[in-house]
């Protein structure tokens, strides 16, 4: 089975000047029609292929579980299973020299996902939830390193999150499983 972190060495490709901003967007943004926005002006700059590839890390990013949200072992267990070292408000575990993983927890509920990046500290999610799906520091983040994402998986499963996302084969796949979502964002805007 690949990685995650396999698949983003083709978005990493292409994160960088005009398309970083606009791959942010595809990744990231709540709005389907903002996502759709963003992959036709990628079309012309990305290969068909990466693109899938972003679309598919976009599924991953959206079904991940945010917080608060209840998991099915208690704090102790996911400590154990996950690898976590327990400290006085938080369970932790560093994954690199740059990048660390917090989770804050009251039995059975997680309270947030916090990532460590050097010496600052970003929300896995925005409160609320509202543009992104993901704080922008995070997604810079998690498309850069090399381990974050299957960190962040492999904690769900040692959560015993049910964690099922979609996955498409091209770009017609993904315009028409989302296209009655884009239509009605963008009915909204007017």
């Amino acid at each position: 089975m690949l990685k995650v972190t396999t698949t983003l060495q083709r978005v990493r490709a292409h994160y960088e000047g005009d398309t970083r901003e606009l791959l942010r967007v595809l990744l990231n943004a709540t709005s389907v029609a903002e996502a759709s926005f963003a992959l036709d002006a990628l079309r012309e700059r990305v290969p068909e292929k990466d693109l899938v590839v972003a679309l598919n890390l976009r599924e991953v990013i959206r079904t991940l579980p945010n917080a608060p949200f209840t998991m099915h072992v208690d704090d102790e267990t996911l400590a154990r299973t996950a690898g976590l070292t327990r400290g006085i408000a938080a369970m932790s575990k560093v994954l690199d020299e740059q990048t660390s993983l917090y989770v804050t927890t009251a039995g059975n509920l997680v309270l947030d996902i916090i990532i460590g990046i050097g010496e600052e500290r970003h929300f896995w999610n925005p409160i609320p939830i509202a543009d992104d799906y993901l704080n922008s520091e995070v997604v810079d983040h998690l498309v850069e390193s090399p381990s974050l994402l299957d960190e962040v998986i492999a904690l769900t499963h040692c959560m015993g999150v049910v964690w099922n996302p979609r996955f498409y084969l091209s770009l017609e796949d993904w315009l028409l499983e989302w296209a009655e979502d884009a239509y009605d964002d963008i009915c909204d805007l007017f």
